[in-house]
């Protein structure tokens, strides 16, 4: 099994074997404990218990919920049904996770939290496409939404971009508030990343930028390595960077990026 900080356990599907090459093992655990997780999701998916908070982990919870929301509002819209029905019945989903409990634990809440501000992501969603009267999934209220599907894989959509979810344990981790201009962040990287590139969010001190790339990774299943670049970087440091965030398959941010010096900056373009 493997742990997070604040204590979430979740189960490996099948042992994993420790030998004296961790390169081998280790590799082998990264698919593990992939596969554990989209187990996990179907099974998630698939049931109906009322215990689900206690019995699968936060991540799964969330894209769950994210999965069965784009199934039911894409239903809705080809069905022409109200979306006011579709609020209400997302507003008792809210009522029943802001009832206190007092014996709950401290995991129990904060998968709580976490899915609550799901929910009201998503009544902000149906606000907004009700707001535009869409009429078809083709819509731009909604494909400018980032949705979640699973067929034989699990994906992620926003816009015209589509991206795998890489189920990548992400813990139990607090998440960022959806605002406007969160959506607007997504949507611009992941264009970005579509054409080839990368993002450069732009804005004054402790808005939010790095926290929404980071949040926008969760959301993928990626994991996001974090980089503060100040004077002590150099060519070759970068350089090594470079290569373990390509090997291990992670996003990397690198903050601050203008104090790079020039040829740093040559270095990474090249």
């Amino acid at each position: 099994s493997f742990q997070s900080s604040v204590g979430e356990v979740v189960q490996l599907s099948d042992p994993v074997h420790v030998t004296e090459r961790p390169e081998v093992w280790f590799a082998e655990l990264v698919q593990i404990h992939k596969n554990s997780l989209s187990e996990l999701l179907t099974k998630c998916m698939n049931s109906n218990s009322s215990d689900k908070l206690d019995t699968f982990p936060s991540q799964i919870l969330d894209l769950s919920e994210a999965i069965a929301f784009s199934s039911i509002v894409e239903k809705s819209i080809e069905t022409k049904s109200s979306f006011f029905h579709l609020k209400e019945m997302f507003q008792g989903k809210l009522h029943s996770l802001t009832r206190q409990n007092t014996f709950e634990s401290n995991l129990v809440r904060s998968k709580k939290n976490a899915l609550i501000l799901d929910i009201l992501r998503c009544l902000d969603v149906i606000d907004d496409i009700a707001k535009n009267r869409v009429h078809s999934v083709s819509d731009w209220a909604w494909q400018k939404q980032l949705r979640y599907y699973r067929q034989c894989e699990c994906f992620v959509r926003m816009s015209d971009t589509t991206f795998g979810y890489s189920f990548e344990y992400q813990g139990c981790q607090p998440k960022l508030v959806y605002t406007p201009l969160t959506d607007k962040c997504y949507l611009n990287l992941c264009q970005a990343l579509k054409l080839g590139f990368g993002g450069n969010p732009i804005g004054p001190a402790g808005t939010g930028k790095t926290e929404s790339v980071k949040a926008l990774g969760a959301a993928l299943g990626r994991h996001v390595l974090v980089f503060n670049c100040d004077e002590g970087i150099d060519t070759s440091s970068m350089g090594r960077m470079f290569i373990g965030i390509v090997s291990s398959g992670a996003w990397g941010c690198f903050d601050e990026f203008n104090r790079l010096s020039q040829d740093q900056l040559y270095a990474v373009s090249n």
